[in-house]
């Protein structure tokens, strides 16, 4: 498997700061890889704010992009493994002994190949008067951008 590199993630984050090259690739996603693209506007139907919503599909495009860069070449991903994935996080997530968001985040970064990518994930997460994200929206996004990174490295391998 190939580790996607913290350095790789922030050369897409200062590349996004640029609103063009941000649309440009999703709109790459949106006609490229549309079982992806439906599945996060799945998850956004009604229990994500609008602001959750664009932290949602910024972090799917830092994902993918991030990950296209370091295996260089067209990434393949299927609806039914990103519902395959989710189904397993969600069970996951549920299953914990412990209730506290962060203690279950500790879960998933056991022995985790992809954690700088599951940090990105982390970080954005973080309280912020700015930005705030709700307790509903927090887990959805989580579970849903590791859904997204388990099934980009599962199919391409």
């Amino acid at each position: 498997m190939i580790f996607i590199t913290e350095s790789t993630i922030e050369k897409y984050i200062s590349q996004y700061e640029i609103l063009e090259n941000y649309l440009r690739d999703i709109k790459f996603l949106l006609s490229e890889h549309p079982d992806l693209m439906a599945f996060i506007d799945e998850e956004n139907n009604n229990l994500l704010t609008k602001d959750e919503i664009a932290l949602l599909e910024y972090l799917t495009v830092v994902i993918y992009f991030s990950s296209k860069d370091q295996y260089r070449h067209q990434l393949k991903i299927s609806g039914s493994e990103i519902e395959k994935s989710e189904e397993a996080n969600w069970e996951t997530f549920n299953n914990a002994a412990s209730k506290s968001f962060t203690k279950i985040l500790d879960i998933y970064f056991t022995s985790y190949p992809q954690e700088d990518l599951l940090a990105l994930v982390e970080d954005a997460l973080q309280p912020d008067e700015d930005n705030p994200v709700t307790i509903v929206g927090r887990e959805i996004i989580f579970v849903s951008c590791k859904s997204i990174i388990d099934s980009l490295h599962i199919m391409n391998l």
